[in-house]
């Protein structure tokens, strides 16, 4: 594995996935047509459209974000291109429905749904408001280890705050092999510094890229730490067992930023603090059902780009997740 929004850190489970493929996408409008029911009025001649924008309390536009107008049982869907713009054109007049799906961790402001008016040859205007929910993020380490990654020096889930940790070999063999955990400074990590983690990340999507703002502390002193984007395609409860078949929207799993790994990349100061703004270049707060931000430790201190992960090298401190 390689190498805004509010989303709160705190201890962990284990979840870990390498998997994901972020893509650039510019939609126009798409179209589904509903049921022919005698609910709806003929069809008119000349129907009007709606339009708008989907953007933060701060400007910042969201591209990729579904709308549905709705009048009886007809619904037509659209989605927003990259300057988080939206045109809808109606089958009828009247009155309607106008329905957001909302983005990765955000509310809406302004009204999930809202009533818009369409009339003969006019286009309505409907801008929707979001704003950033905190997020919580959990630890890769808990009473439910499902890669069973953390481990003490007998292969085992730790429990004790003093126990040295190691990282298991899950991907690579010999599957197993045990790596210990040590700081750069050459000393073994325990269990309660591991634990220490926490604080928030700030996601925020302006157009075709995102700005990550990350801010933990407790992380292990002068540590080199690598972001990563998995997406999956449903929902999940910490603890909760993943499926690396069937759970994943895409099947590789990309760095934030430069696709060779150089972007992603952190180290935490001597009081094992990370605060740093990361650039995406695409938003990564899609429709999908749910975002997971990987945050790897890299035992020796070196990174990688895109593709293979060698298992020795690193372990995952940190999941974030926007669902």
């Amino acid at each position: 594995m390689n190498t805004h929004e509010h989303l709160m850190v705190g201890e962990l489970e284990k979840y870990f996935f390498r998997i994901f493929l972020i893509t650039t996408v510019t939609v126009a409008l798409l179209f589904g047509g509903g049921c022919d029911k005698s609910d709806n009025p003929p069809l008119a001649e000349n129907p009007g459209s709606v339009s708008g924008v989907v953007k933060d309390e701060d400007g910042n536009v969201y591209p990729e974000v579904e709308i549905s107008l709705i009048k009886g049982d007809e619904t037509l869907n659209g989605v927003t291109d990259t300057q988080g713009k939206f045109l809808i054109k109606a089958k009828f007049n009247g009155s309607h429905e106008l329905k957001l799906k909302v983005p990765l961790s955000s509310k809406v402001v302004s009204g999930e749904v809202v009533p818009v008016t369409i009339s003969e040859g006019q286009v309505s205007n409907v801008d929707f408001i979001i704003q950033p929910q905190p997020i919580e993020a959990h630890l890769n380490f808990g009473s439910v280890q499902i890669l069973e990654e953390i481990v003490d020096a007998d292969g085992n889930t730790p429990t004790a705050s003093n126990e040295r940790l190691y990282a298991a070999n899950i991907f690579d063999p010999p599957l197993g092999k045990l790596t210990a955990i040590k700081a750069p400074d050459d000393h073994h990590v325990t269990l309660s510094e591991f634990r220490m983690a926490k604080g928030e990340l700030m996601v925020s999507c302006n157009g075709s890229s995102a700005q990550i703002h990350i801010m933990l502390e407790g992380m292990i002193p002068n540590g080199t730490y690598t972001f990563w984007l998995a997406y999956l395609n449903k929902t999940k409860k910490v603890g909760e067992n993943i499926d690396f078949v069937n759970d994943f929207v895409f099947r590789t799993n990309p760095p934030i930023g430069a696709s060779n790994g150089t972007e992603n990349i952190a180290i935490s100061d001597a009081q094992g603090v990370i605060d740093i703004v990361l650039v995406h270049s695409s938003c990564i707060l899609t429709n999908q059902p749910a975002l997971v931000i990987p945050v790897l430790y890299h035992i020796n201190g070196k990174t990688f780009g895109g593709g293979h992960v060698p298992d020795e090298e690193e372990m995952v401190h940190l999941l974030v997740y926007f669902q």
